[in-house]
């Protein structure tokens, strides 16, 4: 299995250290380059109802946000995917579905589609969008994106698995707080974040108005957009939400 070359540099690629712990048990299975994200268990319905008062909006979902690849030029065709395939691709709604791996369809009608033609580019002939559930967390699970120069690979999924468990764990000893999709810059207020610790550590809204520096109409505004947003039904269950999402 040829291993896909890197050029470049980025942000979000896995670091040389790490990344040599973890090849090992990728490479066996046949492939030789792959990204990982923070999937959102809700991430499937919330593309399918596409609302824009939904927390994940497509707009969100069609980002590069805290996804970390094995090389700049892994990192490079997911951009480009992101970027100028996904939103009319039909594997990328189905790759949200976590119950099962899936397999990229790279023709269409016996032709070759949009994402054929990008992969393709790169040598790359197959492509498996690999769910793991977190150990630790209900609301979401991470979820590999793998590449393989090999045409037709068909690993034995259960060992797949197996190998991706613990690469997954390796990834989240390191990286958890980068990964986790709710913790993404654009995907909450910020001061309404603050404000939602606040709420957390006992604060009432006059103290939070005054650490903040906003009035406390300010503050009822974000703590209500907040509860919006998680579907809470009072104080005491947003700040609940908010913990097992992990954001406060």
């Amino acid at each position: 299995m040829q291993n896909i070359e890197s050029d470049g540099l980025a942000e979000f690629v896995i670091s040389p250290l790490i990344l040599q712990s973890i090849k090992p048990e990728i490479s066996q299975h046949g492939f030789g380059g792959f990204w990982f994200q923070g999937i959102p268990n809700r991430a499937y319905q919330d593309y399918l109802h596409n609302s824009k008062t939904s927390i994940l909006t497509r707009r969100m979902l069609h980002s590069s946000g805290g996804v970390y690849s094995s090389s700049h030029t892994v990192q490079k065709i997911q951009r480009h995917y992101i970027d100028q395939v996904a939103a009319r691709d039909v594997n990328f709604g189905l790759a949200l579905k976590l119950e099962q791996p899936y397999y990229y369809q790279l023709s269409e009608g016996g032709q070759a589609n949009k994402a054929n033609k990008l992969f393709s580019s790169y040598g790359i002939k197959t492509v498996l969008s690999c769910p793991v559930r977190h150990y630790a967390s209900e609301a979401w699970c991470g979820r590999f994106t793998l590449l393989s120069k090999e045409e037709d690979l068909h690993p034995k999924l259960a060992k797949l698995e197996t190998s991706l468990k613990q690469v997954q764990s390796t990834l989240f000893e390191h990286l958890h707080h980068d990964l986790n999709p709710y913790r993404q810059v654009s995907l909450f207020n910020q001061t309404a974040l603050k404000a939602l610790k606040m709420v957390a550590s006992g604060l009432q809204n006059a103290e939070i108005s005054e650490e903040l520096h906003i009035t406390i109409r300010g503050v009822e505004y974000h703590l209500e957009s907040m509860r919006n947003k998680l579907s809470a039904s009072n104080r005491a269950n947003l700040v609940h939400i908010a913990h097992q999402l992990e954001i406060i």
